[in-house]
């Protein structure tokens, strides 16, 4: 087995951390595999910021939506957290996460539509979290059509995952998933996430609109939950709590609280208006 270099030549070159981003990935060479197995890697960088647990800068714990997700979680063993830009999505998945020993996290964007693009960033996130797995796949044989991939992939991942899971919890969360509706494989690949039903694996699915195929399939068999926008806005009391430092009267709280219908982005530019002081 020869190990590769993956590459991803992006333009923006400043966001890449050259001192993590170069993984090594296990690869078939032809000349050492029979000829029938045929093995087409492109060369791609990966950038690590995606598959981090991101920081926000504004973290603030909401209980009321921990024990929510966890009510879901536990029930279903997976959760899809709606909501447009700036409801605080990613806040809320990030204080979740806090409760689990192994996290597997990638910011899905639209450059991650091709199947081989994103499945080396969704692998890359585990060997990133469980570096003690192994996870060396199968080659992808000549002619085999793109769900079959996505399918194999799947099997072989959770197969890793599930012998790791035995020791501890694994959260799986894939934020920003809408931008890869429009890919082929994406319905056989959202479907298939929730083929395996391990107890100590969870999933966490972040969009800001429904896949555009019907759930009610996955939630009737209760393989899904979901978590509206209108759950993630503040409720009155959660802004009193989030601004109890800034020495903001209660009246003023509630003129913030109208004005922004509780949407995190909106109080977060509105707390700084001289007519909220």
């Amino acid at each position: 087995m020869m190990k590769i270099v993956m590459m991803l030549n992006y333009s923006f070159q400043e966001n890449i951390d050259s001192s993590e981003t170069l993984l090594l990935f296990d690869a078939v060479s032809s000349k050492e595999k029979s000829p029938n197995l045929r093995c087409k890697f492109r060369d791609f960088r990966i950038i690590s910021e995606k598959i981090r647990i991101p920081q926000p800068g504004n973290s603030f714990e909401r209980p009321r939506l921990n024990e929510l997700l966890g009510k879901q979680i536990e029930q279903f063993g997976a959760s899809l957290i709606l909501g447009r830009a700036g409801t605080g999505k990613t806040t809320v998945a990030v204080n979740f996460a806090r409760d689990y020993e192994r996290v597997a996290w990638f910011r899905v964007e639209s450059a991650e539509s091709d199947w081989e693009t994103f499945s080396q960033y969704f692998v890359s996130g585990f060997r990133i979290s469980l570096p003690e797995a192994d996870f060396s796949f199968a080659p992808v044989l000549p002619n085999q059509t793109t769900e079959t991939r996505v399918l194999n992939f799947l099997e072989q991942l959770f197969s890793v995952l599930e012998k790791v899971s035995k020791e501890q919890r694994i959260l799986i969360v894939l934020d920003d998933l809408h931008s890869v509706f429009d890919a082929e494989w994406f319905e056989t690949f959202f479907k298939g996430l929730f083929s395996y039903e391990i107890p100590n694996i969870q999933i966490l699915l972040l969009s800001r609109s429904k896949p555009p195929f019907p759930l009610w399939r996955l939630r009737s068999k209760q393989k899904l939950g979901v978590l509206e926008e209108n759950l993630l806005l503040f409720t009155i009391n959660e802004l009193e709590e989030f601004l109890k430092s800034k020495e903001i009267s209660k009246e003023k709280i509630r003129r913030i609280h109208k004005s922004s219908f509780g949407r995190v982005s909106k109080i977060l530019d509105l707390q700084d208006f001289q007519s909220f002081r």
